[in-house]
């Protein structure tokens, strides 16, 4: 698929903090709203916190945190790397990792975010991301929490899962999960034939969503590292050293 400059653009950052700056980290869950809010060609974003180990974790990891941002087009997302913000970031934070995405599907709504421009998907590239979101109702949450350790198990050492994390803005009510695979083959088997379908499927028998979202994306694009390495690399052809 030819690049398009105005494909509907998203971006997932995450952020490793040490020391004393973890709590700078933590406070731009809501210091950084309003400079995300002023950028040029913002659709949609949430600040996130994220889970310790593999997918859901009902344990934080003060670490790292992490920013989704959905932009206009292409010029609009590189603007946001390169921005005033982002440097802050970097000079606070000990690694960085930005994943540049397109939406290819999506069901559902994030705080009420629907409008996702979904993009035909590169046959040349089988990387694929899904971001799965779910804001839970109270008289759920101990049903839920209680089958997240066997699916966060399940996760780890996964065959073609290429990275996971567990994001959110409110801790045990807000969850999601981001992750890359390295096929929608190998997406789909994990998501069929695991115990992580099935705790979806009993939650949704109990009406135990009030908000849920699940998008396809195709990473085409990342900067910097994490734990030292380039997760893309040898899956799509280097942009930035």
């Amino acid at each position: 698929m030819a690049e398009s400059s105005t494909d509907q653009i998203v971006t997932v950052s995450f952020f490793r903090y040490r020391g004393f700056n973890k709590v700078w980290g933590m406070k731009q869950m809501y210091g950084a709203r309003a400079p995300m809010r002023k950028m040029e060609g913002m659709e949609f974003y949430k600040p996130l916190g994220t889970g310790s180990g593999y997918g859901y974790s009902i344990w934080p990891d003060f670490s790292v945190y992490g920013m989704l941002g959905v932009w206009r087009d292409e010029s609009a997302a590189e603007a946001y790397v390169q921005s005033a913000l982002m440097d802050e970031f970097k000079s606070h934070s000990e690694e960085q990792f930005t994943v540049f995405l397109r939406p290819i599907s999506s069901r559902g709504s994030w705080s009420g975010f629907d409008q996702w421009r979904v993009s035909s998907p590169d046959p040349n590239n089988t990387l694929i991301a899904a971001l799965t979101r779910a804001t839970l109702k109270t008289r759920f949450l101990y049903g839920f929490w209680k089958m997240v350790p066997r699916v966060s198990r399940e996760h780890e050492d996964y065959p073609g899962l290429v990275f996971t994390k567990g994001v959110g803005e409110i801790p045990l009510m807000e969850q999601a999960t981001f992750s890359i695979w390295e096929s929608k083959e190998h997406m789909e088997s994990f998501a069929m034939q695991t115990f992580h379908g099935e705790a979806v499927r009993v939650t949704r028998e109990h009406d135990g969503f009030r908000e849920e979202m699940f998008t396809r994306l195709q990473p085409y694009k990342s900067l910097g590292t994490w734990k030292g390495g380039s997760l893309l690399k040898g899956y799509l052809k280097p942009q930035y050293q």
